[in-house]
């Protein structure tokens, strides 16, 4: 369950990216996401984001990318349950903290299965016990 509720966190980030990127956004933000080489991500708050995607991830950096990658692929997604409107993408994102199950199975399968796939791969890595 938290690894749902950290993908949701990091569309939380695309949104942010999203808004500092007016023109052709999406894509912008899909590219940021995935290359980490945008403005927003040297921000202060790009940097302490993915700080806490690495510390999710156990400090496994292939599993952080691949975090933000399937993140850039839900942003259309996102964008097309909201309509392109970015107040509806946040209200989405929202919900989805506090029913990630409901977000997570809105998606498709094929999303859906490299999310298992990267959680299954954090928790294998984890210490008995330890938390995320």
């Amino acid at each position: 369950m938290f690894k749902v509720n950290f993908f949701i966190s990091l569309l939380v980030v695309g949104m942010h990216f999203q808004n500092v990127y007016a023109d052709s956004a999406l894509q912008k933000t899909q590219d940021c996401l995935r290359n980490q080489n945008c403005d927003p991500v040297k921000t202060d708050a790009g940097r302490l984001a993915d700080q806490k995607a690495l510390e999710a991830v156990g400090g496994n950096a292939g599993n952080k990318q691949e975090l933000y990658n399937i993140a850039a692929d839900i942003m259309p997604i996102l964008v097309q349950q909201a309509g392109e409107d970015t107040t509806k993408m946040q209200a989405i994102l929202f919900k989805a903290q506090t029913d990630p199950v409901s977000f997570l199975n809105s998606l498709p399968p094929e999303i859906q299965a490299e999310i298992k796939k990267v959680a299954n791969a954090i928790e294998k890595n984890q210490a008995p016990g330890q938390m995320p």
